[in-house]
């Protein structure tokens, strides 16, 4: 096999199985010598790779925000209610993310350089914040007169750590469905009568 075959196949294998463990284990709790042992490289190959954990930490989380935007952005263009474009949005966060992705985001950049921590708030910013925010703009139901686009947006990916938290546990897609739904109602109309 050619040397760039080879170079591209392990370099995507890398990704994959760094891309599994930071989301089962999180990125403080998943380190390069794990991630080569999976992959079955020594980890001096995977250095060849990328430079440090930050680094590759970063590239997934592009991948990771690049599909989910364009899957928001297919969301945002299909003629649906709010709530039910919501409801999409959540389950293609929830086929990808095993815990909540605010959460996630800001406890693994709590542990990066400052230079690595800003490109992680770009990359929640630009791939998730924004996109939502385009939904909630281009939505034929008005947001309450003291709620920007950015602030409800922000509101709704901060309240699926609720749903985080149980959803994975649910045993069926029935409950997961009725969950789903029944935060999208909170998120969208409040709590009280």
């Amino acid at each position: 096999m050619k040397k760039e075959k080879v170079f591209e196949i392990t370099h995507h294998s890398i990704l994959e199985t760094a891309k599994e463990l930071f989301l089962t284990n999180g990125y403080k709790n998943t380190s390069t010598r794990d991630i080569a042992k999976a992959v079955n490289i020594t980890q001096p190959a995977l250095y060849y790779h990328f430079s440090n954990k930050e680094v590759l930490f970063i590239e997934i989380n592009k991948q990771i925000g690049s599909q989910l935007k364009q899957e928001i952005e297919q969301i945002q263009y299909a003629s649906d209610s709010l709530e039910n474009q919501l409801i999409n949005c959540t389950n293609a966060l929830l086929n990808v993310y095993h815990r909540d992705i605010f959460s996630f985001i800001h406890q693994s950049a709590a542990e990066m350089e400052q230079e690595n921590k800003q490109k992680l708030f770009y990359i929640l910013n630009d791939y998730y914040l924004k996109p939502l925010q385009a939904i909630f703009e281009t939505s034929q139901t008005p947001l309450n007169n003291k709620v920007s686009s950015k602030k409800a947006a922000q509101f709704y990916l901060m309240s699926l750590s609720l749903l985080f938290s149980t959803v994975h546990q649910l045993s069926t897609e029935k409950e997961r469905s009725e969950q789903i739904a029944e935060l999208m109602d909170m998120v969208l109309h409040g709590v009280i009568a």
